[in-house]
């Protein structure tokens, strides 16, 4: 009795992220980057969770209350450039915004971050020959690029 208690909690606790992953649209790609050093910028709808040992974000969140709005830890120091754009540094610092369209921009070192949605990219490492890598939609993993290099991401994005 108790193993179809324990069951059956875990089923109602699993139904509530069950149903949030139905919401990723048929059109929404991926982005993943692992260990960047550069720059990264994206304008998009979806959701982005992320972190980097050293640097900044800007986050900028057009339309209140169309997702969670940013959400950052970790952070040294902040500011606010307008009701909509704030920036936040430090080291260790983790941030996410979900839902809804947002711009993103981070710049630093040990740039970890999870994209789903469809918008626009630019990747922009820091040329230092080792400046991490990403990976499209589920792709294999290829170096950051030493320029700027923007793409649209979509389902499609190869």
């Amino acid at each position: 009795m108790r193993a179809l208690l324990t069951f059956a909690v875990l089923a109602a606790l699993a139904l509530p992220g069950t149903s949030a992953a139905r919401h990723q649209g048929a059109s929404d790609g991926t982005l993943s980057v692992q260990s960047g050093r550069g720059a990264i910028t994206i304008s998009a709808r979806g959701g982005v969770i992320g972190s980097f040992a050293r640097g900044s974000v800007r986050i900028s969140d057009p339309i209140d209350g169309d997702g969670t709005g940013p959400i950052v830890t970790g952070d040294e120091w902040s500011t606010e450039r307008d009701a909509t754009t704030s920036t936040w540094g430090g080291t260790k610092v983790r941030f996410r915004i979900i839902g809804g369209s947002f711009r993103i921009v981070v710049r630093g070192r040990g740039i970890n971050l999870s994209l789903v949605g469809t918008g626009k990219v630019t990747l922009d490492g820091a040329g230092t020959g080792d400046d991490g890598s990403y990976s499209v939609n589920g792709g294999e993993y290829l170096a950051l690029p030493v320029f700027s290099f923007p793409f649209s991401l979509s389902s499609t994005t190869p």
